[in-house]
């Protein structure tokens, strides 16, 4: 839980990117399973820049649409509203990643870190059978996201936990313990409250650093797979060399292991020992697949 004087500091800023009234309608309508393409189309024309955002993707090679899809109704029916709640939810993010300071911390890499935990959740969505792969994939992207509120509000904090993390002493986690008493995970699960996020999600980035066999069983059993699933991305990224953006020479205790990943995903899903190149390539091509309509800070 995060202390009161936290709350108080998060509570009292003004700029915290929010959720605009019309991007709220949306998100709730994406979970109107009855809700027709044309009239959900409706909502998103009120926005220029989601428009926009939704007909490039829609007219990406991914689809095979190049330059067919001209109307929003269309592009929901081609790519799905699962794909709709990407975008919508990297918009926000993107607020984010285009206030942080370079000067602090290498954004660009941290951009490529998350887009590749997003991308890789849905991925290990489908493996697994989670239903909710876009849900997936927004867990992904913004599990992190309490690092980004630390840099750009708690700077000077931001500076001593750096310093903390580079004398090689301390991991992330514990060196944000010990500056100020909480932790990334905590603060960005708070911002998931504040966006009014899926309970499973919210959870997710809150207990996404928690080791595997000690999450709480009394968490529904989507927010112990969601959470199971990104910490297994954020392995993966680790694993892949997409975890540059971060100077810390001991990774988390409660970072997953190899054993985790092991017992979470059968071996008919994966064999680290001879299948991980072909996991390999299924993860970049869903990388390059989300790259490719998604926010980018740079």
């Amino acid at each position: 839980m995060l202390e009161d004087k936290i709350v108080r500091k998060l509570n009292s800023i003004t700029d915290l990117p929010v959720v605009p009234a019309y991007l709220g309608k949306i998100l709730r309508e994406l979970d109107n399973t009855e809700i027709r393409a044309k009239k959900f189309a409706e909502f998103i024309e009120k926005d220029q820049t989601l428009t926009t955002k939704i007909l490039r993707a829609a007219n990406s090679p991914w689809y095979g649409q190049s330059g067919r899809i001209a109307t929003v109704d269309l592009a929901i029916i081609i790519m799905g509203l699962n794909t709709i709640k990407e975008i919508v939810i990297g918009m926000l993010v993107d607020k984010f990643f285009s206030r942080t300071p370079s000067y602090l911390f290498d954004i660009n890499s941290f951009w490529n870190y998350s887009l590749f935990c997003g991308s890789t959740a849905r991925l290990l969505a489908r493996k697994t059978k989670y239903k909710k792969a876009g849900e997936a994939f927004v867990a992904g992207l913004m599990h992190d996201i309490g690092i980004l509120i630390l840099i750009q509000y708690f700077t000077t904090e931001f500076k001593e936990i750096k310093t903390l993390v580079e004398s090689g002493k301390f991991n992330m986690i514990q060196a944000e313990e010990v500056v100020i008493g909480t932790n990334h995970a905590e603060i960005g699960a708070w911002m998931a409250e504040k966006w009014s996020l899926p309970e499973q999600l919210i959870n997710c980035v809150r207990m996404h650093h928690i080791p595997f066999k000690e999450l709480n069983e009394s968490l529904d059993n989507e927010s112990i797979a969601l959470t199971r699933i990104v910490a297994a991305s954020e392995w993966f990224a680790n694993y892949l060399g997409f975890r540059t953006w971060t100077t810390e020479l001991d990774k988390p205790k409660l970072f997953a292991s190899g054993d985790d990943i092991l017992d979470f995903l059968d071996d008919e899903v994966l064999n680290l020992s001879s299948q991980i190149a072909i996991l390999k390539h299924e993860m970049m091509r869903e990388f390059e697949r989300a790259s490719e309509f998604n926010p980018n800070p740079v």
